[in-house]
């Protein structure tokens, strides 16, 4: 058996691709969400710790700008400003009265004073009465440093989150690629490489003995030796079957009976030697025939074979005739033919044909010698009453005539006496030859009842027809030529001859022959070498 090799796995169609594929995109997809909450929740954080930062600077100088408040100390006041704008953080610092006028307000140098900018207030209350407000302390907070500190914040603890989560998914990858992906490709590719049949096992790694690989490779060895086992049994069938094969080949074509086997059309499917040599045609014409009717091709009577055919399948059975096979040359031939019928998807005619063209030749001989005289060759008196039988039972089923004539040879006595018995029958062979001439022979009926004795039945012929009148003229004139004996003698016969005719003389083979009988001695008694018609009943 040949191995199919297995087509490798390439590009998107390799499992560990694309597992490697979803391991990532699962990364990238976490890292994003991951790193996107990390950059939100660290900025915010970041915006808090700042404006922390400044509250405490704030607190920190809360009581001293009280102080220089309550004192109207602009120098203090502007020196505690100025140390609070030196923080990246303050944008700007202004004290105000609890009437709202500005006792001091200092710039962050490169500061510039914007609206909507983060205002931190608080208020200033008196040193001396917690009740008594003196005024607020303003700070603007630098939103762009307090926001540029939180998205570098944010931008780091994010980067970290992303790269913490495509390093999980990188080892995941590897351990899942080690552990599964690998040792699953290293048994596809040991599979592949394996012959059907040929024992080989996938080996078990040690580390994967307990685990689901080892299971997979242990059913992977199940199925081969399943496999294994059936391919034995397949092997060891079809080296039987093509045994068998073999056998019913070799009987099949040494057989002495022609086995042919027809579709339901008639078309031959397969046919033995033998078959050839019984129909007489080559193996080459025989297969032709597969592609012409068969059963027309072969057989004389297609029609009788059909017809066992409707019968095998009418009765279930086989049957079986004589059958003639279409003549080639002079030659007929026939087979005894049997018939069955099978219906295996579809019909189909299975046929034996044995020869029997010497047994057919051997009865027709014997038939023939039964039925026929010996030295004419002519019907014989028993032969001839049946036949005239026949003929008179047809007519009356048709309603049609028949003339029976009887034929006597005028002189054949004297002949026979005088140059003996051979040249006699020299005589009758001659007359026989003429009287079959003078007849329609595919029709028509000449017998020899004895001697020098003979009778004619005339198929479909009356009284009254032409042909009845031409065919006695032509008796008279043939009868009444010289016969050339072998001794080179000529010797003349006359002829009288009597007719009947169906069914004016009578019905029935012995009234029809008594009335040309009485006809043919009419004829004798005033002059022979005539013919002379019955008297009607």
């Amino acid at each position: 058996m040949t191995q199919t090799a297995a087509p490798r796995v390439r590009g998107a169609n390799s499992l560990q691709l694309r597992f490697m594929l979803v391991v990532f995109a699962s990364a990238t997809l976490l890292a994003v969400v991951v790193a996107t909450v990390a950059y939100q929740l660290s900025q915010a954080r970041a915006l808090a710790s700042g404006r922390s930062s400044v509250e405490a600077l704030a607190t920190a100088v809360e009581k001293t700008l009280a102080i220089g408040a309550y004192a109207r100390d602009e120098v203090l006041l502007q020196e505690v400003a100025g140390g609070l704008v030196r923080n990246e953080l303050v944008d700007a610092v202004a004290v105000v009265n609890a009437d709202g006028t500005a006792l001091v307000k200092v710039l962050r140098p490169g500061a510039v004073e914007r609206q909507g900018a983060t205002l931190l207030t608080r208020p200033l209350m008196s040193p001396f009465d917690a009740k008594e407000s003196l005024g607020q302390l303003r700070i603007d907070l630098n939103d762009a440093k307090v926001r540029a500190d939180a998205d570098r914040e944010a931008y780091t603890l994010a980067a970290a989150m992303a790269g913490q989560a495509a390093l999980l998914a990188f080892i995941l990858y590897l351990v899942a690629a080690r552990m599964v992906s690998s040792p699953i490709v290293r048994m596809a590719s040991a599979l592949r490489r394996m012959t059907p049949g040929s024992g080989e096992r996938l080996e078990t790694p040690t580390s994967h003995a307990g685990d689901e690989i080892g299971m997979l490779i242990a059913g992977a060895n199940e199925l081969l030796d399943s496999n294994e086992r059936q391919l034995k049994v397949e092997r060891k069938l079809r080296a039987e079957v093509e045994a068998m094969e073999a056998q019913y080949r070799q009987i099949f074509d040494s057989s002495s009976a022609g086995i042919f086997v027809l579709n339901e059309g008639g078309r031959l499917i397969n046919g033995n030697p033998t078959v050839s040599r019984v129909v007489g045609v080559s193996m080459d014409e025989l297969r032709i025939l597969s592609e012409d009717d068969f059963i027309a091709r072969v057989f004389n009577r297609p029609e009788q074979v059909r017809q066992m055919i409707d019968d095998a399948v009418r009765r279930g059975e086989t049957v079986s005739a004589d059958l003639e096979l279409v003549q080639l040359g002079d030659e007929r031939r026939w087979v005894h033919c049997l018939i069955s019928v099978q219906h295996v998807d579809g019909q189909t005619v299975e046929g034996v044909i044995y020869d029997i063209t010497e047994r057919k030749t051997d009865e027709n001989e014997v038939r023939h010698r039964a039925e026929h005289d010996a030295l004419t060759q002519l019907k014989n008196r028993a032969a001839g009453q049946a036949t005239l039988e026949r003929f008179l039972a047809d007519a009356q089923a048709r309603g049609t005539s028949v003339s029976v004539a009887c034929v006597d040879l005028d002189g054949f006595k004297q002949i026979n006496d005088t140059h003996g018995h051979a040249c006699g029958d020299e005589v009758l062979v001659a007359c026989a030859d003429r009287m079959r001439t003078a007849v329609r022979r595919s029709s028509d009926l000449v017998a020899r009842l004895g001697g020098d004795e003979f009778l004619i039945a005339l198929r479909d012929v009356g009284p009254a027809d032409a042909v009845l009148i031409q065919v006695m003229r032509g008796l008279l004139d043939g009868l009444s030529l010289p016969v050339r004996l072998s001794t080179g003698e000529v010797v003349r016969v006359g002829v009288s001859i009597g007719v009947a005719c169906l069914p004016t003389h009578g019905s029935d083979p012995q009234g029809l022959v008594r009335a040309a009988d009485e006809a043919l001695y009419h004829v004798k008694r005033n002059g022979k070498s005539a013919f002379a018609l019955a008297l009607p009943i």
